[in-house]
């Protein structure tokens, strides 16, 4: 599908070949990172746990680009990204990139477990719309819903985001020069430095002990041969 940017007379990346494209760029960037993946339509569906091995990365992100899923439960993938973090030690920058086309609704239940969840486990949310061609943008603060009609689920699924204790970031793509600046500011905020724990080799004393060990056997023999020379 062509990002809303684009013109019946102008020919370039779909979508998804451009949300390849930059993401696998964005992965060769973060040299440290552990990063997992999840794709959903009517449910989730695990692509990769997350791990740090930058091969599998790429292949999955490659693998799904061009997937078309017509239903879009973005509940389901929000609570299985935080899923993902459940038995990670919290180590340095934890964030959920959700990249969607379109919005789907969220029941209320599942809200209430994206909130507590996203909290507990401190982990940041990031949201980039890509941009359907004449479609309604989030930021827009003239709309104004028809009479007792609810509001339209990207307005909606907005709104919720913004009721989060974690940090939360909105994006809007309409080409992929809009979609490398919401990836580079995103390559910006998260730059918390990771703790580890590294295992150093301990340095080798055993000359050092077999030398006070020589020096006791010597002061030893050295008293009993005083003992043995004053008895006498």
């Amino acid at each position: 599908d062509p990002f809303s940017g684009s013109t019946e007379t102008t020919v370039g990346e779909t979508k998804s070949a451009a949300a390849s494209r930059l993401i696998t760029k964005f992965v060769q960037s973060r040299q440290n990172d552990m990063i997992g993946m999840i794709s959903f339509s009517n449910s989730a569906m695990h692509v990769l746990p997350l791990t740090e091995n930058k091969e599998a990365i790429i292949a999955a992100v490659r693998a799904t680009a061009g997937n078309a899923l017509f239903q879009t439960n973005i509940g389901s993938g929000l609570t299985s990204g935080a899923g993902l973090f459940d038995k990670v030690p919290d180590s340095g920058s934890r964030a959920v990139i959700l990249l969607s086309d379109g919005a789907g609704r969220i029941d209320a239940n599942t809200q209430e477990k994206i909130k507590d969840w996203y909290d507990r486990m401190h982990i940041s949310l990031y949201w980039i719309v890509l941009r359907q061609p004449g479609g309604l943008s989030i930021f827009d603060k003239d709309y104004k819903p028809q009479d007792d009609q609810p509001l339209p689920p990207e307005i909606e699924l907005h709104e919720f985001f913004k009721t989060l204790k974690t940090p939360f970031n909105a994006y809007e793509a309409e080409d992929p020069k809009t979609l490398q600046l919401a990836i580079d500011d995103i390559n910006h905020k998260e730059k918390k430095p990771i703790k580890y724990l590294e295992k150093i080799p301990g340095k080798d004393y055993s000359n050092v002990f077999f030398v006070m060990a020589a020096i006791m056997i010597a002061l030893l023999l050295g008293v009993k041969y005083l003992e043995v020379h004053t008895w006498r």
